[in-house]
């Protein structure tokens, strides 16, 4: 009996003990009696979110929103799902099924709990910053889609989340972003209704808006246990991405189908064995990228430079529907094409044609419709598509739509640069100006050229050809690495014009080109230092056409000249260019100084090479007449032998042969004058200069250092040799050492 009372009295006093203990651990450890309830329970607790409420539980999402955790969410009221019922065609809530259900619930939530003056805020890596985002990354996410790729077959495949040429990344589920749009961010940008309205026609601009929906002013900020809750009066889902969006718009079909030439479907095993599991579908599974335009159209990130990006920025396409894209097509694309060439044709042939036209319409930024005008596109290039030719606006999950009534006229094609892009008969041209990057600036709009054509079928006749398996020089000459000779021939060809007028090559005159080297004209036809070197054959070139450009087509930074052939540099050194010209005869007015330079230690007689006149170099020799040599004999400038023997004379004739001859090149074109240096120095090892004071396309008066005028023989001028051009002195010039 004693033992029985002990025991009971020992239960006894370790369940009061025990009592107390958990009494204690709950006082510790319990809920707070003040902290809100979650989500899903505040939810139910309001009265007007059943069938919210009814997708949540449909969905498997009661557990995730009414427990820890912490999410922002955007909660329809039993009003809007009236309304997005009755727009979709939905008889009742029963219809609603789980995966309609859980694309909504997902599309509402964003991660992390944040009230709604924080929504402006990125959240980058450095830290928040306050009032950059307008968008957020939600929890809804698209995995395996499917499309008919025809003869009953079906592709299964899952959107890049990267950009163009970017690898998958497959710990990242591409998640779709909402945009909302409140007044501080709005404002601050000089944006309003009229941006915001143009999205989204029939909804009403607060100020506090997400996606087409309002939130409640009165029920926001509704801190829960695991987030916040904000009412919002329409049901949010997901938009489609730009690639789906095209995907089931039939008036950009012909855009897409130029789009999906740069698209690639590369195998994942990781995704189709997930695939698998879910679904119960064996079938593989691509990545759906995009490769050699500038970004990828079904990517939901932004660049991912941060890993938040996506919060302050979007892509934005402008689309030309189908008419515009034909319209363009014909006129521009495929102008100088056969009747019957597809644009897959000219994709397999010239894709960069295309590349061209794809990036001309991507902008990598968010364009808003007030500030259309300003917004630069994916080649830095403004929009020649008006506001007046959009058709549509739409904010898509990964970007900002315009569908278009006409094409953006990208400055290449109408560049003198596009006459070589678009033409097969000269993609030879075309590919050397790409591999040596000279096509870069032959594009820029504000920079004037005047770029002469030559065919592929005078490139071969030349000794050029183009062999692609040879990847350390693809350009051959002669059998050869042809890269150099080819800069040299494409230098010839390209024209600066700067401000000057296109130039009427019926008449006369002298251009200099590119790298420094000049070219003449003469009645529609056109010679070089080195075709004028040819012994026998044609020394000029006609020209065939002439493209000056307007608003609807040809270059509008310049000229297009078609010429029946091409213009070389010559190969011949100085000394025997001026033999060429008869400067070894009595009768040339080179011949006196022609005399001095050939019996001087400057010149080598075996190459005709000139001391100090260095290769691929420009040059300008300004040789006294006959009787300019004969006063500088009777003045004591020169001596009287063409070879003395004393030191003294013999310098005397160095130094004057050397300050006739001056580093960079002038035309008597009525362009260059100043001040230029000559291979004559002092004996500080300073070179001597003369300055070009007159120059008209009749005159050239040159000062020496004793401020002496000479002027020029015109008509024995202008001289085309080897990176030399040659005038005539009806003087000569004194540099004072």
């Amino acid at each position: 009996m004693l033992s029985s009372k002990f025991n009971l009295f020992w239960i006894a006093l370790l369940t009061t003990i025990v009592s107390c203990r958990k009494e204690a651990f709950d006082a510790y450890y319990g809920r707070p009696d003040w902290l809100a309830s979650p989500i899903y329970q505040q939810l139910d607790s309001m009265g007007d979110f059943k069938t919210y409420l009814s997708c949540i539980e449909l969905s498997g999402y009661k557990n995730t929103l009414g427990t820890a955790g912490s999410w922002t969410v955007f909660a329809p009221t039993d009003q809007a799902f009236d309304q997005f019922m009755q727009e979709n065609g939905i008889s009742n809530v029963s219809k609603i099924d789980a995966q309609l259900a859980e694309k909504i619930v997902r599309s509402s939530m964003i991660y992390d709990g944040e009230r709604l003056e924080k929504l402006n805020d990125y959240f980058s890596a450095k830290g928040w910053q306050q009032g950059f985002a307008f968008r957020r990354r939600s929890v809804y996410y698209d995995f395996v889609e499917k499309e008919d790729v025809g003869n009953g077959k079906i592709r299964r495949f899952i959107s890049t989340n990267r950009g163009p040429n970017i690898a998958y990344a497959i710990s990242d589920n591409n998640n779709k972003h909402i945009s909302y749009f409140f007044k501080d961010y709005m404002s601050q940008r000089g944006l309003g209704a009229m941006d915001y309205q143009s999205f989204y026609p029939t909804s009403v601009y607060t100020g506090l808006n997400i996606g087409a929906a309002q939130i409640d002013p009165k029920r926001s900020n509704i801190s829960a246990e695991n987030g916040y809750i904000h009412v919002v009066d329409k049901v949010l889902v997901a938009d489609k991405s730009i690639d789906q969006y095209l995907r089931d718009n039939k008036s950009y079909s012909a855009f897409k189908s130029i789009l999906d030439f740069f698209s690639t479907y590369t195998y994942n095993a990781e995704i189709t064995r997930k695939n698998e599991v879910l679904t119960g579908e064996k079938d593989s599974v691509f990545v759906k990228s995009y490769t050699g335009i500038g970004l990828a159209v079904n990517n939901e990130n932004y660049a991912k430079e941060d890993p938040n990006d996506a919060q302050t920025n979007n892509i934005s396409i402008t689309v030309p529907n189908n008419e515009a894209v034909s319209n363009y097509a014909k006129r521009v694309l495929l102008k100088y094409y056969p009747q019957g060439t597809t644009l897959k044709d000219l994709f397999y042939t010239n894709p960069t044609v295309l590349t061209e036209f794809v990036n001309s319409h991507l902008y990598n930024t968010q364009v808003w419709p007030s500030q259309f005008a300003q917004a630069q596109n994916f080649v830095g290039e403004f929009s020649k598509v008006t506001t007046a030719n959009i058709k549509e606006m739409k904010m898509l999950s990964n970007g900002t739509f315009y569908g278009t009534d006409a094409c953006q006229a990208a400055n290449v094609f109408h560049s003198v640069y596009g006459n070589v892009l678009l033409d097969p008969k000269y993609s030879f041209m075309r590919r050397a100006l790409e591999r040596m990057s000279m096509n870069l600036t032959l594009k820029i709009p504000t920079i004037r050229y005047m770029l002469i054509l030559v065919s592929d079928k005078k490139l071969y006749e030349m000794g050029f050809d183009y062999d692609s398996y040879n990847t350390s020089d693809p350009i051959r000459f002669n059998g050869g690495n042809g890269t150099p000779e080819m800069r040299e021939v494409l230098m010839s060809h390209i024209i600066p014009l700067g401000n000057d007028p296109i130039p009427d090559l019926s008449g006369n005159g002298i251009l200099e080109s590119y790298a420094g080297e000049y070219v003449k004209f003469s009645q529609m036809k056109m010679s070089s230092s080195g075709t004028m070197d040819i012994e026998s054959g044609p020394q000029q070139i006609p020209v065939d056409s002439i493209n000056i450009g307007n608003q609807l087509s040809g270059p509008l930074n310049g000229v297009a000249v078609y010429l029946n052939g091409g213009l070389t540099s010559s190969n011949t050194n100085i000394g025997f260019f001026l033999k060429k010209l008869g400067a070894d005869q009595a009768a040339s007015p080179f011949n006196s100084f022609y005399k001095y330079l050939t019996a001087n230690a400057l010149y080598s007689a075996t190459d005709g090479v000139i001391k100090g006149v260095e290769l691929g170099l420009n040059y300008t020799m300004l040789i006294p007449n006959n009787a300019a040599i004969a006063s500088a004999v009777a003045n004591g400038d020169l001596p009287s032998s063409i070879a003395p023997t004393a030191q003294a004379d013999i310098d005397k004739v160095t130094r004057f042969i050397q300050y006739h001859i001056t580093r960079n090149s002038f035309a008597i074109d009525g362009k260059k004058t100043g001040y230029f240096q000559s291979l004559c120095k002092n004996v500080e090892g300073d070179a001597q200069s003369m300055q070009v004071s007159v120059n008209q396309i009749n005159k050239l008066q040159v000062v020496d250092n004793l401020n002496r005028t000479i002027d020029a023989d015109v008509d024995q001028s202008n001289q085309l040799g080897q990176r030399v051009l040659i005038h005539s002195l009806k003087g000569y010039l004194k540099h004072g050492l």
